[in-house]
């Protein structure tokens, strides 16, 4: 199995698995998170959607030659992720330190994704 099938299969499973928490537990899922039930349905909601996101990444990653322009697409959605967790710190303030971990995980991504889809390309 390629590199970037691995780190393919290892981003969609860990969304999975992110996503089915958030549906499951709701703000308790955090450290950090409101409690109230606005802020609770959309955890929940949300959940949902990381759970098909994550789908998606093992979906383009299961092939022998993993599906780079789609993983490109799906990386960039998480470094987007990222930006907008910049744009909360700029205009509401600093979160919980535990996405300090995400929001680098989520920029990193692009840049991870490009370097194992260039060590995974056949020598020409």
């Amino acid at each position: 199995m390629s590199k970037l099938g691995v780190m393919g299969r290892v981003a969609g499973w860990s969304c999975v698995a992110i996503g089915a928490v958030q549906l499951v537990a709701g703000t308790r899922a955090e450290p950090g998170m409101n409690t109230d039930a606005t802020v609770d349905s959309h955890v929940r909601f949300m959940g949902s959607a990381f759970v098909a996101y994550g789908l998606g990444w093992v979906e383009a990653a299961a092939s022998p030659t993993p599906n780079l322009p789609r993983m490109r697409v799906l990386s960039g959605l998480m470094a987007l992720g990222g930006a907008s967790r910049l744009v909360t710190r700029a205009t509401v303030g600093r979160p919980h330190r535990f996405h300090d971990l995400l929001l680098g995980v989520e920029l990193a991504a692009p840049v991870v994704v490009e370097v194992l889809g260039r060590l995974d390309r056949p020598a020409r």
